[in-house]
């Protein structure tokens, strides 16, 4: 008899630890489905950035369905994002145009990387087939993400140029508007979650 109680107690600890480790898991978003959401992303140029752009003449457009307001291109995508951060893609729509009196770089096809905190682009120069480019890097935490019950929204965050992306303005217009590892544009986003978790199935 007390070997059999022995038994049970053990299978009683062993089931309960594993109720705790799912638990933990799926509350740190490691498993399960993630966040659907739809929204925007806005980028707006640093102010040094827009002076860069501003002394050789460059002005920055909006590739629809993007849409310009001042120094700020606001781009409509919709993707996944785990709750904790870890992972997720963001495609964005339509695109970024640089542009002077000879030349244009078209930036489109936009893709977010949460977990990987960066996002890769195709990058065009005066219309010649694009090369996909690791665009710009961040950085995300809880104190720069703030994750709702149906919305997830971001502070604006300092989105840092790439050595690939600063090599591509350098070639258009014989200089890049920020080094590479210095901050370019801020970014900005929300996002209606599609995917509630009072939508998610029942067990």
């Amino acid at each position: 008899m007390k070997i059999f109680n022995s038994k049970k107690r053990l299978v009683l600890l062993s089931l309960a630890a594993a109720a705790t480790v799912g638990v933990t898991a799926v509350a740190a978003g490691a498993v399960g489905p993630g966040l659907s959401l739809r929204g925007h992303g806005t980028l707006c140029l640093v102010p040094e950035a827009a002076r860069a752009l501003e002394a050789r003449q460059v002005k920055l457009e909006a590739i629809a369905p993007a849409t310009a307001a001042g120094n700020c291109v606001t781009l409509p995508g919709a993707g996944t994002l785990q709750p904790d951060l870890t992972g997720g893609e963001i495609p964005l729509e339509g695109g970024l145009r640089f542009s002077d009196a000879g030349h244009r770089l078209d930036v489109t096809h936009v893709h977010l990387h949460p977990g990987a905190r960066y996002a890769s682009a195709d990058v065009a120069k005066d219309g010649a087939p694009a090369s996909n480019i690791d665009l710009y890097r961040f950085e995300l935490s809880l104190r720069t993400v703030s994750v709702g019950l149906r919305t997830v929204d971001t502070t604006p965050i300092p989105v840092n140029i790439t050595a690939p992306a600063a090599a591509a303005f350098t070639d258009a217009f014989g200089a890049s508007p920020a080094a590479a590892g210095a901050p370019l544009f801020t970014f900005e986003g929300h996002g209606e979650i599609t995917n509630p978790i009072g939508s998610f199935p029942k067990p």
